[in-house]
């Protein structure tokens, strides 16, 4: 198949099957994926296949808003699982989330894999995930299209060092059909086509971050551009650390930020929740967490979004969420 040309209704029928068919050897995948790769994505094929993907797998409509905050992977910064925790603090504010993530590609530790380590439950069946947010108002949700579709695609683009491109549509197929979604890209001209792409499936609000140097979250490292889309209307904007009232003399390192295997990552995580993690990852933290807050209308401001994410690890409050959710 040549894709040299944009893919459409009919010709993303073929586009799938080809890359999760047996029959085709990964020299031959490689070739297709080059050759999409080289003539550029668009967003209309990136909500096409999402679609397709989404008609396959076992999906949920639900009745209320629901927000997911995660990235597409491949920026290659090695650090601790900032969305997953996100998730947490974000449903301990009384959001309904539903994270959607994978495991580790380019990481030392992807969302699942740290999961596992907490010995929190994920999801990928819709009666599964129904429950779980309803009850508790958050669910982990293992991606059924990376497991069942994209999984051996997702082994080619390794080998080709395409590091996120099967996030790209990873990140669009959540099984619940999400009203707000924040969602990280590791290079910013993914920016404003996976803003179009969310816009086409429909979202409510959207961010689509970028943060410096090539982290698929907001960053303190510099600067964090920022694509928004609120009800069909798009904007740009830019974050800069010094605007944002951290007492911080300088920008972290990306260093500052590191993880490691699932292992580290879960104790930086009860550090966070604990209050004990290192200043630059709890910052980090708090303000991506923000960014979920602000979205989705719980706060009025970034800087009331990271004063509330402060305020509920300092009071104890995710704790007390994180026990009631375990049970």
């Amino acid at each position: 198949m040549k894709t040299g040309k944009d893919l459409n209704e009919e010709s993303v029928p073929e586009f799938i099957s080809l890359l999760s068919d047996p029959q085709f050897t990964e020299d031959e995948l490689a070739a297709i994926t080059i050759d999409w790769k080289n003539k550029g994505e668009t967003p209309n094929e990136l909500a096409l296949i999402a679609k397709y993907i989404l008609n396959k797998i076992d999906t949920l409509q639900v009745g209320f808003d629901v927000v997911d905050c995660c990235g597409t992977g491949g920026d290659n910064s090695g650090t601790y699982n900032i969305s997953t925790t996100c998730a947490f603090l974000a449903a301990a504010c009384g959001l309904r989330v539903a994270k959607h993530g994978g495991r580790k590609t380019t990481s030392s530790s992807g969302s699942i894999d740290f999961l596992e380590i907490l010995e929190v439950k994920t999801f990928s069946q819709a009666k599964d995930i129904k429950q779980e947010l309803e009850n508790k108002g958050l669910v982990f949700i293992a991606s059924p299209a990376t497991q069942n579709i994209l999984g051996r695609w997702k082994g080619v683009c390794k080998k080709l060092k395409f590091f996120g491109q099967t996030g790209l549509i990873g990140t669009l197929t959540n099984p619940v059909n999400l009203s707000h979604q924040v969602l990280g890209v590791p290079k910013p001209e993914w920016g404003p086509l996976m803003l179009e792409a969310l816009k086409i499936l429909g979202r409510k609000r959207a961010l689509v971050v970028h943060g410096h140097p090539t982290m698929d979250e907001a960053s303190l490292c510099g600067k964090t551009q920022i694509w928004q889309l609120e009800e069909e209307r798009t904007k740009y904007f830019e974050l800069e650390p010094k605007e944002l009232g951290f007492n911080i003399q300088n920008n972290y390192s990306l260093e500052e930020l590191k993880g490691g295997n699932p292992e580290q990552n879960a104790k930086i995580f009860h550090q966070i929740i604990n209050g004990q993690a290192s200043k630059a990852i709890l910052d980090t933290v708090l303000l991506n967490t923000a960014l979920v807050l602000w979205l989705c209308g719980t706060v009025s401001s970034l800087d009331n979004g990271i004063q509330e994410t402060n305020r509920i690890i300092g009071s104890g409050e995710v704790r007390r969420f994180l026990e009631s959710f375990m049970t």
